[in-house]
């Protein structure tokens, strides 16, 4: 949902920014592995499509009392000695997509997490881009109003 109704996104992590993107490029490319932890649990339409799910382990830090360094080491799947000890700044790309990680330009491609399609059928499809299309007339909520009497002549 929020990939249609935002036009960018910022993904945090106990308190913190990790990445901070426009909605289609997060969606396209998550660099830092939590964003990429998030968009493998979006359940898709078609059960059988096949993606990389990231499962990530280990305890979920305390909000009141966070770890030292990346609040994320403690379930980060690619930590190093560094995250464990200095807290990453946010880093943007120079093209609109920042993130805060030790790591971001060593870890393998994201494309496997969510699929181009996004395992939509093409009936899916159809559907989807009907009500994201806008029609003449309709109010700013998309919905019409019809009344309930008939109108008077």
């Amino acid at each position: 949902m929020v990939k249609h109704i935002a036009d960018r996104i910022a993904v945090m992590n106990l308190g913190c920014i990790v990445e901070e993107a426009d909605a289609d490029e997060l969606f396209a490319q998550p660099r830092h592995p939590y964003s990429r932890a998030l968009l493998s649990a979006i359940p898709l339409p078609q059960p059988h499509a096949k993606r990389a799910k990231v499962v990530l382990q280990g305890e979920i830090p305390s909000a009141l009392n966070p770890p030292s360094g990346c609040r994320f080491h403690a379930r980060c799947p690619f930590v190093i000695d560094r995250c464990r000890t200095s807290a990453p700044a946010l880093v943007a790309d120079g093209a609109g997509h920042a993130t805060a990680c030790h790591r971001v330009s060593e870890l393998p491609p994201a494309d496997t997490i969510l699929p181009a399609a996004a395992g939509f059928s093409p009936a899916l499809a159809k559907l989807v881009a009907a009500f994201s299309r806008k029609t003449e007339g309709a109010n700013p909520a998309g919905v019409g109003i019809q009344s309930a009497r008939p109108p008077t002549t």
